[in-house]
């Protein structure tokens, strides 16, 4: 029970970094402009930071559901990783948003299994 604390703990973590990681990088991709700013990239990144903030909630009040969301958080937030690794002129924020993704979907995935 105490290692699928840890794993549910470690998974929030990583939940809400990513959340806090692609509000983050909305921002500098709508300040960046022309490509960062291309609406399929925003809101790729809108649905990845909502996801996650919902996966977190639904673990964090120990919902019955939670490993569903943990699997759709998983697929988003792999989409949202190719999305920011994988776009024209990908910089630092973009890098950094990417690896949050991974990580995140890494967690999720493995909460869902």
């Amino acid at each position: 029970m105490h290692h699928e604390h840890h794993d549910m703990a470690a998974c929030i973590r990583a939940c809400l970094d990513c959340h806090q990681a692609c509000l983050a990088t909305i921002g500098h991709c709508l300040t960046m402009g022309g490509h960062h700013a291309e609406v399929s990239h925003i809101r790729i990144m809108m649905d990845c930071a909502q996801i996650c903030a919902t996966s977190a909630d639904f673990m964090i009040r120990g919902s019955t559901h939670h490993a569903h969301l943990c699997r759709v958080c998983a697929e988003i937030c792999r989409e949202c990783e190719q999305s920011c690794s994988g776009h024209q002129n990908a910089d630092e924020a973009m890098r950094s948003c990417a690896a949050a993704c991974r990580r995140c979907a890494d967690e999720c995935a493995s909460m869902a299994a």
